[in-house]
């Protein structure tokens, strides 16, 4: 066979797995939804280097769903591991400026254990506590459910042996890691959301807390405020 022919066959493969996905159109359509809350956050932030970095995370979502529509599922699950990171990254950046230089030269990494430190992170109690006392009450909750879903999603990224059994070599239309694929992502954006509004809810404007107030669907704090508007 031609690599002309082999591709394409793949291709024809791959839409056929993307007609399928498509019957879920509910569910597409939170996913497209959650990427937008984000990338209307991004709008709102003053700083360019940190609304450069949600509107990247909003791609990554958009890309980890399209990916996931193709029948590649273990892809999509290292997009938005990707995502997590740099959403909970964006937050921790904004309050800790030599870092975000450092990392935009080049110079350091972005660190899954220091963003999720129990007593420094974004989701510690000192962190919602200077910039949204409200959310404390809830920090821990999404603090212990970042730490199962990025493990879930590392799983797949390293190549752990019991991921292969819904999403090995052979590309194919899988319901299973389809709906799987769902619950992590509403799971991954319900936390981004929950860190953007801890950070950046008390320091917008009127204005943009009431533009925003469709999109903030996470954690009770949250929704109480933008209640109270």
């Amino acid at each position: 066979m031609r690599i002309e022919e082999y591709f394409s066959k793949l291709n024809s493969e791959s839409q056929f797995i993307f007609n399928q996905s498509l019957a879920f159109r509910e569910k597409l359509g939170k996913t497209h939804h959650f990427s937008s809350c984000v990338y209307e956050f991004a709008q709102n932030i003053y700083d360019e280097s940190e609304k450069e970095i949600l509107k990247t995370v909003s791609s990554q979502l958009e890309s980890a769903t399209f990916t996931a529509c193709l029948g590649m599922y273990r892809q999509a699950s290292a997009s938005l591991r990707l995502a997590l990171e740099m959403g909970l990254a964006a937050a921790y950046f904004s309050a800790h400026k030599m870092d975000l230089h450092e990392w935009l030269n080049g110079d350091a990494d972005i660190k899954w254990t220091t963003l999720i430190d129990p007593d420094n992170g974004v989701l510690s109690s000192r962190f919602t506590s200077a910039f949204f006392e409200e959310f404390s009450q809830d920090s821990n909750h999404y603090l212990e459910k970042s730490k199962c879903i990025y493990r879930a999603l590392s799983e797949f990224v390293h190549g752990n042996n019991d991921t292969w059994a819904g999403s090995g070599i052979e590309l194919k239309f899988d319901k299973d890691c389809l709906e799987r694929y769902f619950e992590y992502n509403g799971a991954v954006c319900e936390i981004i959301l929950f860190v953007l509004s801890c950070r950046y809810l008390k320091s917008f404007s009127y204005l943009i807390t009431t533009e925003l107030q469709p999109f903030s669907t996470v954690g009770m704090a949250s929704v109480e405020f933008l209640n109270s508007i």
